[in-house]
């Protein structure tokens, strides 16, 4: 049982959250808003002109992250880009 667990550990600390989420990891999507939600609220907080819009904005964008999840890299910094990207081309795609 501890040899799995361990595996378990090991495995999740050598995927992004991204590929974690596109594996239909369970905890990913809890850590991909814990990790990247008050940069996503931020963004949708300026680009927006309400909470209300920025929250609905903010939903859309982590659709969009999932949405995307299976296509990424393994390495750490192109997930942040990733994400940015993502998010910024949500909003912007709103403005228009």
């Amino acid at each position: 049982m501890t040899v799995l667990a361990t595996r378990t550990i090991q495995k999740k600390k050598s995927l992004t959250i991204l590929q974690r989420v596109a594996e239909r990891d369970k905890t990913a999507v809890k850590d991909c808003i814990d990790t990247y939600g008050n940069f996503i609220w931020a963004l949708a907080r300026k680009f927006t002109a309400s909470p209300e819009e920025a929250e609905a904005a903010t939903q859309e964008i982590f659709i969009d992250i999932w949405r995307y999840s299976e296509r990424t890299d393994k390495t750490q910094s192109v997930e942040e880009k990733l994400i940015a990207i993502i998010a910024l081309r949500r909003l912007i795609k709103q403005l228009q």
